[in-house]
């Protein structure tokens, strides 16, 4: 019975490791979000799985069905932090909270501005029962209306390329919402 609960424990890490196979993000057709002063489009096949707003906090994950995400932070400007801290804070925030596995020492490097959005990248491993797959996070922050937002994108580095264009379609669309 023991052997059996460590195999399905170890079975389990290892799908939560590389369980879900990425798909390219469907441009065809994308969503549209339109809610809490925002708009922006996202891929068909990703989901948004959490969308909770305050008038302090605006918190919501944009979900691929593997295991890629982009979180939008807005703030209003006043209380927002400069995107140097947030990244450093949520990298920390992140290898401390780190339910199973490790998180190796990451790297952050600035990376050239797009769509007005300011760049980091952070490049990291995620290691479980001694494999690792190498992560990535990219953080952009713009000023929109009187809010800070800052979008943060994580991906294994081999899914980058299946995922990296729906974080440029909801960068690239990210605006105030005409509904405001």
């Amino acid at each position: 019975m023991r052997r059996n609960l460590s195999t399905l424990s170890i079975t389990l890490l290892i799908l939560l490791l590389f369980g879900c196979v990425e798909q390219a993000a469907d441009l065809t057709n994308p969503k549209e979000y339109n809610s809490n002063q925002i708009f922006f489009k996202y891929p068909k096949n990703w989901e948004i799985s959490v969308d909770t707003s305050t008038t302090a906090i605006h918190n919501l994950f944009v979900e691929t069905k593997g295991e890629a995400m982009v979180i939008y932070q807005s703030y209003p400007s006043d209380m927002a932090e400069d995107l140097n801290t947030f990244s450093k804070s949520f990298s920390e925030g992140a290898q401390t909270e780190n339910p199973i596995g490790e998180i190796s020492q990451s790297e952050l490097k600035i990376i050239p501005k797009k769509s007005g959005f300011e760049g980091i990248e952070e490049t990291f491993e995620v290691s479980i029962l001694g494999v690792s797959v190498p992560h990535k996070r990219i953080f952009l922050s713009k000023k929109i209306a009187d809010r800070q937002v800052f979008l943060i994108y994580q991906v294994a580095i081999e899914d980058h390329p299946k995922t990296f264009l729906g974080l440029n379609l909801i960068r690239d669309t990210l605006k105030e919402s005409e509904e405001s």
